[in-house]
């Protein structure tokens, strides 16, 4: 379906996650060796800081087990005119890192709040916090900046809708795209976090077809889903729950998407993710079979 395919994974599968008290960590070695056992070919590089911060050293950790490094995932809080410029520079030093270890793509997303990620998948337009038309100026014009700079870098930018974050809905992701330059800023396609946001994400690429610079596929739990909105959990709670699930799994037509990406003509990295929260000892070894199951599903689809 897609010429060539590049399939690759992130550290958020095993668990790891820029977000406070989100569960256990496992080590580095482990997580970058059963990403190699699994036969992905690369991997984003997680939240700041998970990874060695030595380029010599991530280098030769990547290398010797065959992977490179596909991009980063990038929260940033940009709508607030007081941190506009300590979250520009977080931005751009991740970007920078990136081209030194001769990444591709920097994924940038809004950074969100305990508000937006207590009513992940339930944003109601009249209840929910949400961006004045000030916030969304400021929130667009400095994504568009920090993408523009990190082009010079040598890297392309696709934003990443997101639960739980002010860029979460169908109406918000338009929002940011009509406000910012489809040559600068592109869209990553995030099959996950878009169903669970109520978003058809067939629908969005064949939309902005032109726009898709990145891919993470993912599947979602339907049952999950909908204990989530009718319980209220959070995102953290979800994620907890099991609302994603291994490719194949879950309600995602991945070959629809597949479809949808072949006729834009992607053919970029098509990261394989199922956020995971690793909360109990025993559950520390599903992450490799989730991901062998998931690259597994993703081959035969992809013929």
């Amino acid at each position: 379906l897609i010429p060539n395919p590049r399939i690759g994974t992130a550290p958020i599968s095993w668990g790891i996650c820029e977000l406070p008290g989100w569960g256990q960590e496992l080590p580095v070695s482990r997580v970058l060796g059963e990403m190699a056992a699994a036969r992905y070919a690369g991997t984003e590089l997680g939240p700041w800081g998970y990874l060695p911060d030595d380029v010599t050293l991530m280098r030769s950790e990547l290398r010797r087990r065959g992977l490179s490094l596909i991009g980063g995932f990038c929260p940033v809080t940009l709508h607030d005119s007081a941190r506009i410029e300590e979250q520009r520079r977080f931005a751009l030093g991740v970007a920078a890192r990136l081209r030194d270890l001769g990444a591709e793509v920097l994924v940038l997303a809004e950074a969100g709040d305990e508000r937006r990620r207590d009513m992940a998948g339930q944003v109601n337009a009249e209840t929910t916090p949400k961006f004045g038309d000030d916030d969304w100026k400021r929130f667009s014009a400095s994504a568009q900046e920090i993408a523009a700079t990190a082009r010079d870098f040598g890297l392309v930018t696709a934003f990443h809708p997101h639960v739980g974050t002010y860029v979460e809905t169908e109406q918000e992701t338009e929002r940011l795209l009509e406000a910012t330059d489809a040559h600068v800023l592109g869209l990553c396609v995030d099959t996950g976090h878009l169903i669970y946001a109520g978003v058809d994400p067939v629908a969005l690429t064949e939309r902005h077809s032109r726009r898709v610079r990145h891919v993470h596929l993912k599947d979602v739990d339907a049952g999950v889903l909908e204990a989530a909105r009718r319980n209220r959990w959070s995102f953290a709670d979800a994620v907890a729950n099991g609302i994603f699930v291994p490719l194949g799994a879950g309600t995602v037509n991945l070959s629809a998407m597949l479809l949808a990406l072949r006729a834009a003509g992607y053919s970029g990295w098509l990261v394989v993710e199922q956020d995971a929260r690793l909360l109990r000892p025993d559950q520390d070894v599903l992450p490799l079979a989730h991901a062998i199951r998931s690259r597994t599903t993703l081959k035969t689809l992809l013929g």
